[in-house]
């Protein structure tokens, strides 16, 4: 398993290592871990130009996944493609939802890595929700591996539960309300 780390952002700061090992350890948890993928981080200009490009959106967003190329025949690992996060996105969620930044770049890149492993939540309830299990699977590895249970307890993948409108949690989204009421 390779994961590779390009940071074409100076601005924000992070967890390196951590990010990699997460990373990683999705795939794992996906019985992928001889595949390999990049990981492109990034700020919202950039974002806004790939998603612009990509997918018609003139708009910054938090995550792209870009599909690598099918693997050779009779080859068992596979290059499976680029995720690009936006930095500046993740931070400014994390700061909403009341969590660690470097959290919300752990589901961000949970979130990339299962589009790259063909989830895809925007077809339908029944992806929704496959793609919601897979992500959790994928954090469920991740805090068990690192040790840290309940301080890693943010760590849940990027789409909400049954029901929540967002990666808030619920105590925050409240108090957000009455701030806007």
């Amino acid at each position: 398993m390779a994961v590779d780390l390009l940071n074409l952002q100076r601005t924000y700061s992070f967890d390196r290592d951590r990010l990699v090992r997460h990373a990683g350890w999705t795939l794992e948890a996906h019985r992928r871990g001889k595949d390999s993928l990049s990981l492109v981080l990034v700020g919202d200009k950039r974002m806004r130009l790939l998603n612009r490009t990509y997918r018609g959106k003139s708009a910054t967003t938090d995550v792209l996944s870009f599909e690598g190329p099918p693997a050779p025949p009779g080859k068992g690992e596979r290059f499976l493609g680029e995720i690009v996060i936006s930095l500046p996105r993740a931070f400014r969620q994390a700061r909403e939802a009341g969590i660690p930044p470097d959290d919300e770049i752990t589901n961000l890149a949970i979130h990339g890595i299962c589009h790259l492993l063909g989830y895809d939540h925007e077809k339908g309830d029944k992806e929704l929700r496959l793609m919601k299990k897979a992500e959790e699977k994928a954090a469920r590895e991740i805090r068990e591996r690192e040790g840290r249970p309940e301080a890693l307890r943010h760590v849940t993948g990027k789409i909400p539960g049954e029901g929540a409108k967002d990666t808030m949690p619920e105590e925050n989204r409240a108090q957000k309300r009455r701030k806007t009421v």
